[in-house]
């Protein structure tokens, strides 16, 4: 990490970091997984999960106060994951 300025500002610039390699029992959890439901929308399992569990009612702000209301943290979540990409569990 280094730190510099960008238009006179503070800037941090983070290097790209390697790719990890996947953990060893990754791909059984996606065997088992597509062996029980098929292909399933990694979106629509936590979102389902969230439903069930609420999961994301633990969800706290390091601000002073909570500005999202909880049904819009849920939508941008999901935006979140759709715009970065995350594909089916297989």
């Amino acid at each position: 990490m280094r730190f510099t300025t960008r238009g006179g500002e503070p800037w941090i610039i983070v290097p790209k970091l390697d790719t990890l390699p996947e953990p060893v029992n990754l791909g059984r959890l996606k065997d088992a997984v597509h062996a029980r439901w098929g292909t399933v929308d990694l979106l629509d399992l936590l979102k389902e999960a969230d439903l069930l569990t609420g999961f994301t009612e633990e969800f706290t702000s390091v601000a002073s106060r909570d500005v999202i209301p909880r049904e819009l943290l849920r939508r941008r979540l999901v935006l979140f994951g759709l715009g970065t990409n995350m594909g089916g569990v297989r």
